[in-house]
């Protein structure tokens, strides 16, 4: 499986391209319809799927599903898990794809710092969904975040036990 950043829109979200065998899905269409469908040239789109609709993550999901006829979060093809995540906002969500051991956390983890709680989250769950995270994967499973770089669970665990304590 490939996977493709396209950086977009003036927070620079991540919206992901995977692709696989001439067929594709897309993480997070923050915006830039035009650049996202431009990029899947060739491709059989089989779905969306949304991490959380805060406007930056979801600017471009209406023309999207327009474009292709498809519903966020139903897909084809791909095999993956949703991992509720709540604490970012009340809807967070993470994708889990065991055959790359690679997990799509929007803004709920990132590179040296987790996601925010004060527009539209909190801070509970946002701690039990971490601890229930770091319990339950191996520190080798790669995260790629909704801004900035991937990174792994065991480069930022120390980081996450941090934060909760002073935080949460």
């Amino acid at each position: 499986m490939k996977i493709s950043t396209i950086i977009n829109g003036p927070l620079e979200e991540n919206c992901y391209i995977l692709s696989k065998d001439n067929n594709a899905l897309i993480i997070d269409p923050g915006s830039e319809a035009k650049k996202i469908i431009e990029s899947l040239e060739g491709l059989n789109v089989k779905g969306i799927l949304v991490t959380h609709h805060h406007d930056d993550h979801i600017g471009a999901l209406k023309e999207l599903e327009e474009y292709y006829n498809l519903k966020e979060n139903t897909t084809s093809y791909f095999d993956y898990e949703v991992i509720e995540t709540k604490g970012h906002t009340s809807d967070s969500k993470c994708y889990y794809f065991k055959e790359i051991n690679s997990i799509f956390v929007g803004d709920f983890i990132f590179k040296d710092g987790i996601g925010r709680t004060d527009l539209g989250g909190n801070d509970k769950e946002m701690k039990e969904s971490l601890i229930n995270f770091i319990n339950r994967f191996n520190k080798d499973v790669v995260l790629y975040p909704g801004h900035g770089n991937s990174t792994t669970l065991g480069e930022e665990i120390d980081n996450i036990k941090y934060m909760m304590e002073v935080y949460l």
